[in-house]
């Protein structure tokens, strides 16, 4: 997703192709040729990799379609992307993403501002504007997918980074094929729910308090301050400090960059891994 909506975007800035469905063909073309090439080149180590681990790689695919339609029932109970001040900067982001899918060339045009340019970072909502161009669903449907998407790539990556870990580690201890081989897949479910699910405990501790409330002084259980949970700075000038998590993020559902850039994030540590992995043991690796 990220190498095409690169290429594409690069067409489309340089005026080399307008943003079409033609342009992210071609993208499609050149990754798929550049992938085939690294197949032909190694297929046999390719082929090897699929027998020996089609059930790790079937278990990973599992858990992001999961993880999707997961979320993809959330958005499907609140599905509406405008309220008066609960609504976010969902309007702002659909604008965006209409002006983005609607310009031939980049940066797109501004909708807040006739014959102006887009002078925000923008280039998260054009990758959900590149798939939006691809399959030709409407931007209001396409945003409560790509919350979702985002989701799952999230959980996903965050599953095969802490797997791999854990992996490399029963590995160097030199524990056999069946002896443990539970335990990364467990290790990956953990890891994936902590980053994606477990951003902060301040929920458990608002039910605790609510059932204080309700057995000790007698009182109403109150109303869940689902707010509060993302802005736990104490509230001197000049106002509430964002301290949000990923959890709180996807479902506020918020289409903003800080959302589209986690999955991308652990595709950094994921790539940081695999090249520290693959040092041999008798290197020494300065980190600064």
């Amino acid at each position: 997703v990220l190498l095409v909506s690169f290429i594409v975007w690069l067409l489309a800035s340089l005026h080399l192709m307008e943003f079409s469905r033609l342009s992210v063909l071609v993208g499609l073309l050149l990754v798929g040729l550049f992938s085939t090439a690294i197949l032909v080149i190694r297929r046999r180590e390719f082929i090897q990799m699929l027998r020996n681990q089609w059930k790790q790689i079937s278990v990973a695919q599992a858990i992001f379609l999961i993880a999707f339609l997961s979320f993809v029932l959330i958005r499907m109970a609140n599905p509406d992307l405008w309220h008066p001040f609960r609504g976010g900067e969902k309007p702002m982001e659909l604008a965006y993403l209409n002006a983005i899918v609607k310009s031939s060339y980049m940066p797109p045009y501004d909708p807040w501002f006739a014959g102006g340019y887009i002078n925000y970072y923008y280039y998260g909502l054009f990758v959900v504007g590149m798939l939006i161009k691809a399959t030709g669903v409407h931007t209001a449907v396409a945003f409560n997918l790509a919350v979702p998407l985002f989701f799952a790539l999230t959980f996903g990556g965050a599953f095969t980074v802490v797997y791999n870990l854990a992996e490399t580690s029963r590995r160097k201890r030199g524990k056999n094929k069946k002896k443990g081989r539970f335990g990364p897949t467990i290790a990956g479910l953990v890891g994936a729910i902590f980053v994606s699910l477990l951003g902060n405990l301040d929920g458990a501790v608002q039910v605790l308090q609510g059932m204080g409330r309700v057995a000790l002084l007698n009182l109403p259980f109150g109303e869940f301050d689902f707010w509060r949970s993302s802005r736990l700075m104490p509230p001197d000038p000049p106002g509430f400090e964002i301290t949000e998590f990923p959890f709180f993020t996807f479902l506020f559902a918020d289409l903003h960059p800080s959302l589209i850039s986690i999955p991308f994030t652990l595709v950094v540590l994921g790539l940081a891994m695999a090249i520290v992995l693959h040092v041999p043991s008798n290197t020494q690796i300065m980190v600064y």
